[in-house]
């Protein structure tokens, strides 16, 4: 097995558990997103982003990571936001 195909074999098995950190991250999602209907809470709330970026920046110890750092969390805000509008959405449908 060459070098390359020895780092592929890792990144595969860190995106699993990427995957199912990912999965246990938009469960928790939905019952934010319960709260937030309940209590008639908009899904943006821009004030915890800007807070979540610094907080999770900071725990970054690879200076030359940092940079890259906002896409990933825009990235996964921007799905988490995605199903928010979506359950939200049902929700108001099947109010009607």
């Amino acid at each position: 097995m060459t070098e390359l195909e020895k780092c592929r074999v890792e990144i595969d098995e860190i995106d699993r558990k990427i995957i199912e950190l990912y999965e246990k991250r938009m469960n928790i999602v939905k019952k934010v997103t319960q709260y937030k209907i309940e209590n008639s809470m908009p899904v943006l709330d821009s004030n915890r982003e800007s807070k979540m970026l610094e907080k999770n920046l900071n725990l970054i110890n690879e200076l030359e990571f940092k940079k890259y750092y906002p896409s990933v969390l825009n990235g996964f805000l921007k799905a988490s936001k995605d199903m928010q509008s979506e359950l939200i959405d049902k929700n108001f449908k099947n109010v009607k």
